[in-house]
This record gives C-alpha cells, structure tokens and sequence, in this order.
C-alpha cells in the first residue's frame, strides 16, 4: 500500500508542475532570448503545445483580448540604430529604446 502511495504522488508531481505552467517548454524552445515573451509567443501560437494555446487564450479571454493581440507597454523595441537616431537611450539588457 505504501509503495502505491508513494507511486501515485510520484506521478502527480510532474503533472502539476506541467499544469502550473504549460508555457515553460515552449517559451525556452521558441523564445528563450526574446525580450518580449509574449509577442513572441503570439508569433509562434501555430506551433505552441496544446495546453499553451489553451492556457493563452484562456487568459487573453480573461482578459478581454483577442488571441494573438499581445501589445508591448511602455518603451517599444527598436533597432539600437534607430534609437540612437532618435536621440534616445538604448537600453542593452532589455533591448529596447528609451529604458
């Protein structure tokens, strides 16, 4: 009897890590040097795992969103180049303009 407990909870760990966060793998697989996870996610949404995709739309519904309509807040991601065109200050460990 022990060792069915025992068992039983083995096998429940790793399917609650994976409910907790659906996303992971596919957020290192997809977006692992992304600055904006979200955009890149929506940019990739017809390759996500199931559950992402469920857990996604599920937020963005939540939410009040469109799926796929992840906005950016805040300064927005230019090229270094352009920034420094603008007179503005690029921000290396973020990788955008003006942070």
């Amino acid at each position: 009897m022990k060792h069915l407990i025992v068992l039983t909870i083995a096998l429940l760990i790793p399917a609650t890590a994976v409910a907790k966060n659906p996303c992971k793998e596919d957020r290192e697989k997809f977006c692992k040097h992304a600055a904006h996870v979200g955009a890149c996610l929506d940019q990739h949404k017809a390759e996500l795992s199931e559950a992402c995709k469920a857990k996604r739309e599920g937020k963005a519904a939540k939410m009040g969103k469109e799926e796929g309509t992840h906005v950016q807040s805040g300064a927005q991601p230019l090229t270094k180049k352009a920034c420094e065109t603008a007179g503005m200050k690029w921000n290396d460990r973020s990788n955008v303009c003006g942070g």
